[in-house]
């Protein structure tokens, strides 16, 4: 049998396990607790990042590139804000990645 690429049903999987991941960050964050918050960023959050990397490539559109990369930058504007103990804004982008994944995930797996 021959190697096909990643399975795409283990790619969603990991995709849906991620970001189940995100409403804690607000919770965490409203805790004050941020080596926690970094903790989920670094972790289950960073291999968020190399799956979306992953299925992008292979979603091969502009689109599903574009919709990674905002999901890239708000997970590194929720590093920032921890970094900086402001709740505030971890919480506002951890909603913001949620929306973005969601939205990635409509475009690269149509």
């Amino acid at each position: 049998m021959l190697y096909k690429g990643p399975d795409p049903e283990i790619q969603l999987r990991r995709i849906g396990e991620a970001s189940n991941r995100l409403p804690e960050i607000a919770q965490l964050a409203e805790d004050k607790k941020w080596s926690q918050v970094q903790g989920i960023i670094t972790g289950p959050l960073g291999t968020l990042l190399q799956t979306m990397n992953s299925v992008a490539s292979l979603a091969g559109t502009k689109g599903a590139k574009d919709a990674a990369k905002l999901v890239k930058t708000d997970l590194l504007e929720i590093g920032a804000a921890a970094g900086r103990k402001d709740s505030a804004t971890c919480v506002k982008n951890a909603d913001k990645a949620a929306k973005d994944l969601e939205k990635f995930v409509k475009v690269a797996f149509q």
